[in-house]
């Protein structure tokens, strides 16, 4: 660290000078480039109880760069050609849960650490996405409810490390994934497993854990080659772990917690009785309009979220999409300006220094479409406004679930664990029609209550136009109330 460029913000401390009391589980580009930032700020202020042990739950190639690099590594914000970086020093520790099973359940037993961050994705949680209860068909959580003293899944090592935990050292689990009432969710379904497990366990563990709600906002691209060339450039040092993100960061915490914890507002978060509004807000117009961004790129064969943007027919339409119908479906929080905050998210979309790939967000739609679009599409029905765009992305999602190739020529690559089922049932339909009714009765997606005869034969008749006709028939003005309407004036 010592030939690091000057113009480099080093850490404080060392990670060797920390003590441990902060476990991070799904340690990846997110963590790395926000709540451990939070957490640095922490100890910068000369509190070094907070050093963090991160654990990787699949790929240990990120412990192994770390690990060479004694858990240093760095951060470059950056927009346009603006950039500032950082070496960061928080993680003191980092594991592998696959091949170091015993010292990640050690670690939650350790009564020093007090407080566990989260950021395993929404399909980390062995969540059924259209009912909220636990997916007892997930394999690792069949596999952990068969052995549930060598756990795979997230819950089950959560759970196994709570009942070695003594009942007077309580923790704070802290979900920081993109889901609506995260904490409660977590607590949930934790408890749910639990019980399965041995109803002793479940009330062990409910005496025990805090599970506050989060919010969380930064836009972290995965790695590439190409970002570690400009961090190398950036801190004058080779770094396998080095991110490129943007300067935004939030993140808004309940203020629920049993044990001592990090002073993150000292480092910004906002900490608040209750998170979901902030949640709600983000979920639909941040990540709604992300989702809408990332199918409608990839049908069109545009690889980056900036791409989108700049698309002289996209651009505009996403910009109504997250003004007309996402800030229009809910309520703010109260003095919180929804209209600028929609600015803002837009004017960060159109950032060409990040490289936001649309297939890193296209990922996962069978999880992240009935959280980030289904609510406020079921909001607009209900009380009787049209919704076309939310109801073109919808489209657009089926129809990218099936469709082989981008605008393009090129094939699609999709990654989805969870979609084989409703892209078996979309294939087998023989029309647009069918294809929707298959779609809406996949209830695993779209739940189990009834969607409106018109939505079905609206979304029919966007399927028909994308198949005929690719994104411009979709996208083109139609009948007022149909998917694809233009914005008004």
């Amino acid at each position: 660290m010592a030939q690091a460029a000057a113009a480099a913000q080093r850490p404080a401390a060392l990670p060797q000078d920390l003590r441990i009391g902060h476990l991070h589980l799904g340690l990846g580009a997110f963590h790395r480039a926000h709540q451990a930032l939070y957490t640095e700020a922490v100890i910068a202020g000369g509190d070094h109880r907070w050093g963090i042990c991160a654990v990787a739950l699949r790929n240990p190639a990120l412990v192994q760069a770390l690990q060479a690099q004694d858990g240093l590594y760095s951060v470059t914000e950056r927009h346009g050609e603006q950039r500032r970086s950082r070496i960061v020093g928080a993680i003191a520790r980092t594991l592998h849960a696959p091949s170091q099973p015993q010292a990640v359940l050690d670690a939650l037993r350790d009564p020093a650490i007090t407080v566990v961050t989260l950021t395993v994705t929404e399909k980390g949680y062995g969540q059924q996405p259209a009912t909220g209860t636990l997916d007892e068909t997930d394999p690792d959580i069949a596999h952990d409810l068969r052995q549930p003293r060598t756990p795979r899944s997230t819950l089950g090592v959560l759970a196994e490390g709570l009942r070695l935990r003594r009942p007077d050292a309580p923790l704070s689990l802290l979900s920081c994934d993109n889901m609506a009432g995260n904490g409660r969710t977590l607590r949930r379904l934790l408890l749910q497993y639990a019980e399965a497990v041995d109803p002793a366990l479940a009330r062990h563990i409910d005496a025990l854990a805090a599970c506050p709600d989060s919010m969380v906002d930064r836009i972290v691209p995965a790695a590439t080659e190409a970002t570690r060339a400009e961090a190398a450039a950036a801190i004058g040092l080779d770094d396998a772990a080095a991110l490129v993100c943007e300067p935004y960061t939030q993140w808004v915490i309940e203020d629920d917690f049993r044990a001592p914890r990090p002073a993150w507002e000292r480092a910004g978060a906002l900490l608040v009785p209750d998170v979901r509004p902030y949640q709600t807000l983000k979920l639909r117009m941040l990540n709604g309009s992300h989702s809408a961004i990332a199918y409608l790129g990839q049908l069109a064969g545009l690889p980056t979220v900036a791409d989108v943007m700049a698309d002289a027919r996209l651009g505009p339409w996403v910009r109504a999409l997250m003004h007309e119908e996402l800030r229009t479906s809910l309520q703010a929080p109260a003095g919180f300006d929804a209209a600028a905050y929609g600015d803002a998210l837009l004017h960060r979309f159109e950032n060409p220094a990040l490289q936001h790939r649309t297939a890193q967000i296209a990922s996962d739609g069978t999880q992240k479409v009935p959280v980030r679009w289904l609510g406020a599409l079921r909001d607009h029905l209900a009380a009787g406004r049209p919704a076309p765009r939310l109801e073109a992305a919808l489209a657009a999602w089926l129809h990218y679930l099936v469709c082989p190739h981008d605008a393009r020529g090129a094939a699609l690559q999709r990654t989805d664990p969870g979609a084989a089922p409703l892209q078996a049932a979309l294939r087998a339909a023989a029309t647009p029609e069918a294809q929707v009714a298959a779609a809406l009765a996949h209830g695993a997606v779209f739940g189990p209550d009834d969607w409106p005869a018109g939505l079905r034969q609206r979304l029919a008749a966007a399927l028909q136009r994308l198949a005929a006709g690719g994104l411009g028939a979709l996208l083109t003005p139609q009948a007022p109330g149909a998917p694809g309407s233009p914005p008004a004036g």
